[in-house]
């Protein structure tokens, strides 16, 4: 009895009836389990207390006494036992949720609620079904149309949009955009839709600071690349252009950019702008002296009366991970040299001071704790932009003494919007981290041109194919999906109605289909970094292409190359169960053991073979269980 009063007086309960069919649902279920543990519990209880009882008040003066008790304790146990399940059952029946209360809302489908009841509708993707049994060996998907269709139809309901704080502050003297750590993510991060960053998405920002009236300059804290090799130089370079138009005075050399050669950055310094942007990096220098202009020690440039500094220096621990460490020797002979931080910043400050510097800018490629031991150690600077913070940001500007801290994430998913009001002792700086998201901010169309040139430099230049090839690990070689089908029909035709059999079609803007809007109409059928992973026989993590992997059309070199596009578009079985020519030679002798381990893969080992592609970036919502339902198949026919 006491615990019916307890679940009656339970605040969960009595305001359930306020709340949606979903959650009424769920707190009912929390009751039941709740009853059902009280009943069991208090009758194992009122067990304990009768057999306390019975030992209390029963003389046991014999054997035969002890057994006739300790069997009328057994049975009281049985009977008390049984009594609090069938108590448990009439309370679950009674309290059990309307059949509304199992129905979801229309427009909100639990994807959670769904995967649950597929699961249990379902046997184990781990438990291999009978290859005899046609229920189990195939799965009845819709037809890709409907797939997409299905997409289509799905509402999207957008984030709330924090309004921007910026455009309501004075006007300041100068703005300045404060961007850092790209990592070669020219466009949004990612390939999904509502994806932050761009640089199309930048170049809007700076539109809308120009709209309020103010002068706005840029200045990154590096690493803007990443990876070396022809398709990183293109991109490096699309982005330099990019960073010029929008009126960027100061680049911090930062590791990524000294993966290039010195040779090819001095080559990218030049420029005829009458504010240029400036390589910098007060402690590095290459080939031994200054002389060469790159990277500089600093950047001074004047706006409405206010004169502004800025200048960039690497830590050594930073500096390991690229420059590593030599003897005398070596560095007589090196191309790079590191100095120690302070030494420079030293230098820096006092030509600053000799030349009147209201605002000291320092663009850091340090850890946090080195940063505000620069803040400490140097109090004259205005404000450190700092790399290597999180991956979003940070809208709260730290200070160290008089010095702001400031964190603008990584892959360009955000930028640093800085007013400077020299003339207000309270608040000489202010700052908003501004995400740059599709709601805020429209494409650029300049930057989309600008985009549309790179890919067409990918194509003139054939990078997908000249960019270096190597054998698969295995030694074997591709042979496509159709040759896979002549055996595995029932598991061709799964992949068949996947979206995988389409990826490749998916890079060309003419293949409409939710979520890709922001191709921008930009192909991107001749890019190694997109084609890697919607193609079969490439590397999906190093943009490498295997031999006898897929090629585009327009690349291939003779005859047989030319049926590779046909042969490999799309994400095909040999990316999971690798190139499959011993599988078939093996086939061919009737060894049928070796061909089996040849192309055999454990749901373990397809998980992350998924993950290459399905990434943190490219596909966030990816859970590899819901996702293996619509394209699990098994075996031969």
């Amino acid at each position: 009895m006491s615990g019916s009063r307890q679940m009656v007086a339970d605040p969960e309960i009595l305001f359930a009836g306020r709340r949606t069919n979903r959650d009424r649902s769920g707190l009912v279920l929390f009751a039941r389990a709740k009853w059902t543990k009280q009943a069991v519990w208090g009758s194992r209880g009122m067990c304990r207390r009768l057999s306390s009882a019975i030992k209390n008040f029963v003389p046991l003066r014999s054997a035969g006494l002890l057994r006739k008790v300790s069997e009328m304790r057994s049975s009281t146990w049985a009977f008390l036992g049984l009594t609090g399940v069938g108590v448990a059952v009439v309370v679950m029946i009674l309290l059990r949720p309307d059949s509304a209360s199992n129905v979801l809302p229309v427009g909100e489908p639990s994807n959670e609620s769904l995967g649950s009841l597929k699961s249990e509708s379902q046997s184990s993707p781990a438990a291999q079904p009978s290859v005899s049994d046609p229920a189990a060996t195939s799965i009845n998907l819709p037809p890709v149309e409907d797939k997409i269709k299905l997409v289509e139809a799905t509402p999207h309901v957008a984030a709330a949009v924090v309004p921007l704080k910026f455009p309501t502050w004075p006007t300041p003297k100068l703005a300045l955009v404060a961007t850092g750590e790209q990592l070669g993510y020219f466009e949004p991060c990612g390939c999904t839709a509502n994806q932050l960053g761009g640089m199309s998405r930048r170049a809007s920002l700076f539109e809308k600071i120009r709209s309020l009236g103010w002068d706005v300059r840029g200045i990154d804290v590096g690493s803007v690349s990443r990876r070396t090799g022809a398709q990183a130089k293109l991109k490096f370079e699309t982005t330099l252009e990019a960073l010029r138009e929008l009126k960027y005075v100061a680049l911090g050399l930062g590791p990524e950019e000294l993966k290039f050669e010195a040779g090819y950055l001095l080559s990218q310094h030049l420029s005829d702008s009458d504010e240029p942007l400036k390589f910098l990096g007060a402690n590095l220098t290459f080939f031994g002296a200054k002389d060469f202009g790159t990277p500089l020690s600093s950047a001074i440039f004047e706006v409405n009366g206010i004169k502004v500094g800025v200048t960039s220096v690497m830590s050594d621990s930073i500096r390991k991970t690229v420059i590593p460490d030599m003897t005398l020797e070596e560095t007589a002979n090196a191309e790079m040299l590191w100095t120690d931080p302070s030494e420079a910043l030293t230098t820096v400050l006092q030509e600053f001071a000799d030349a009147s510097v209201t605002v000291r800018i320092l663009l850091a490629q340090t850890t946090l704790e080195e940063s505000k031991k620069l803040a400490a150690d140097f109090p004259t600077l205005t404000l450190i932009v700092r790399a290597n913070g999180f991956g979003e940001g940070s809208d709260n500007a730290e200070m160290v003494g008089g010095v702001q801290l400031i964190e603008v994430g990584k892959k360009g998913k955000a930028a640093g919007v800085i007013g400077l009001y020299p003339d207000d002792a309270e608040n000489p700086v202010r700052f908003e981290l501004v995400p740059l998201s599709g709601e805020l901010f429209s494409d650029s169309e300049r930057m989309t041109q600008l985009m549309q040139g790179y890919q067409d430099r990918l194509k003139s230049e054939a990078i997908a194919k000249n960019d270096g090839t190597e054998p698969h690990p295995s030694g074997a070689i591709y042979v496509g999906a159709a040759k896979c089908g002549e055996c595995h029909t029932k598991a061709y035709a799964i992949w068949k109605n996947t979206p995988h059999a389409h990826a490749f079609e998916s890079l060309d803007p003419s293949f409409q289909r939710k979520g890709f809007e922001r191709l921008q109409g930009v192909n991107k059928t001749f890019d190694p970094e997109c084609i890697a992973c919607h193609v079969t026989g490439w590397d999906p993590e190093e943009y490498l292409r295997y031999e006898s992997g897929f090629v585009n059309e327009e690349f291939a070199a003779d005859d047989a190359e030319k049926l590779l596009q046909g042969l490999l578009a799309g994400n095909q079985c040999e990316n999971c169960h690798g190139p499959g020519n011993r599988h078939v030679e093996y086939i061919e002798a009737d060894n049928k053991v070796a061909a089996i381990n040849e192309v055999k893969v454990t749901l373990l080992q397809a998980e992350q073979i998924c993950n290459k592609c399905h990434d943190g970036d490219n596909s966030p919502g990816f859970k590899f269980e819901k996702y293996w339902e619509d394209v699990k198949h098994y075996g031969t026919d």
